[in-house]
C-alpha cells in the first residue's frame, strides 16, 4: 500500500494513493481507519511529508562505502534530527548563509507504525509502517568543527523526505540512487547497509521509545554529492519513488 499526506482546498490529510490518484483515509495510517471515496488526481493536491514524527533518528557510518577507510561500527550509530529541519517533496532546500561543503545524503528512511519500546530483532520490523526516500542533508565544516551535530544535520530545511510512505518492501533489498541536475551521485542498494533495518530498531528502541510516526534514517552509502545554489537533488528509492528538492542560498 501507498500512503501520501497532502493538502487540498486548505485541509491537511492522508489518502492511499493507486496509481495518479489518492482517496482520503478517515484518520491517519497510525491508528484503524477507512478509505472513503472523496479522491483527488496527484496534480491537484500538494504532497507533504508523510508524517509527522515525534522525532528523527539518523544513523550514520551505515554503508562500508561510506566509511572512507574507518573502521566500520560495531553497532549502529544513531544521532538526531529535530522535526523543524523537515520539509516537503519539492520545497526548497536553503543554505544558511554562514554554511559550507552543504551535501546530499540519500537514505532509506524506516517509518514506524506503532509504540516500540524494547523490539527484539527477530520481531523488529512488525514496528514498521512502510518506507520513504530520505535526504540527511549535511554541513560538512559544521559537522567537523562543532562539538556537537545540532546545526549541521539539523539546520532549517535539512530534513526532506517523501513522497510517499510505502509498505510491503523488503528494506534489505532496495535500489537507491541520489542526483544532482540529473546526474548520479551516489548508486548502491540497501543490501550494504552494515547494520540492517531490525538490528537498528532493536537497537534504538532498547533506551528510547519510538513513537508512531517516528522515522529512522537508516544511512548513506558512497560519496555524497555537493548542493549548490540552483541545484536539484532526487532522492529514488526502488518501490518508492523519487523525492526531489532544488536548492537555493538563504
Amino acid at each position: 500500500m501507498r500512503f501520501a499526506r497532502y493538502e487540498a482546498h486548505g485541509e491537511i490529510a492522508y489518502g492511499v494513493v493507486k496509481g495518479s490518484t489518492v482517496k482520503q483515509l478517515t484518520t491517519t495510517p497510525f491508528e484503524d481507519y477507512e478509505v472513503t471515496d472523496h479522491e483527488h488526481g496527484l496534480d491537484e493536491v500538494r504532497l507533504l511529508a508523510p508524517c509527522t514524527p515525534s522525532k528523527i533518528v539518523a544513523i550514520g557510518l551505515n554503508y562500508a562505502s561510506h566509511l572512507g577507510g574507518r573502521e566500520a561500527p560495531k553497532v549502529p550509530e544513531p544521532f538526531l534530527k529535530t522535526p523543524s529541519s523537515i520539509i516537503n517533496p519539492g520545497d526548497t532546500i536553503v543554505i544558511p548563509r554562514e554554511a559550507a561543503e552543504v551535501q546530499e545524503e540519500g537514505e532509506l528512511t524506516v517509518v514506524i507504525g506503532k509504540r516500540c519500546r524494547g523490539a527484539a530483532r527477530a520481531d523488529a520490523l512488525s514496528y514498521v509502517l512502510g518506507y520513504t526516500c530520505g535526504n540527511d542533508v549535511s554541513a560538512r565544516q559544521w559537522q567537523r568543527g562543532d562539538l556537537q551535530w545540532w546545526r549541521a544535520k539539523s539546520s532549517d530545511t535539512f530534513a526532506p523526505f517523501g513522497p510517499f510512505i510505502v509498505t510491503d518492501l523488503d528494506p534489505g533489498d532496495l535500489h537507491l540512487q541520489a542526483r544532482t541536475n540529473g546526474k548520479v551521485v551516489q548508486d548502491s542498494s540497501t543490501s550494504d547497509l552494515i547494520h540492517d533495518v531490525p538490528s537498528i530498531i532493536e537497537f534504538v528502541s532498547r533506551v528510547m521509545t519510538l513513537l508512531p510516526g517516528d522515522v529512522i534514517m537508516t544511512g548513506t552509502p558512497g560519496q555524497p554529492g555537493y548542493l549548490e545554489p540552483g541545484d536539484t537533488v532526487e532522492i529514488e528509492i526502488e518501490g518508492i519513488g523519487v523525492l526531489s528538492n532544488p536548492v537555493a542560498s538563504e
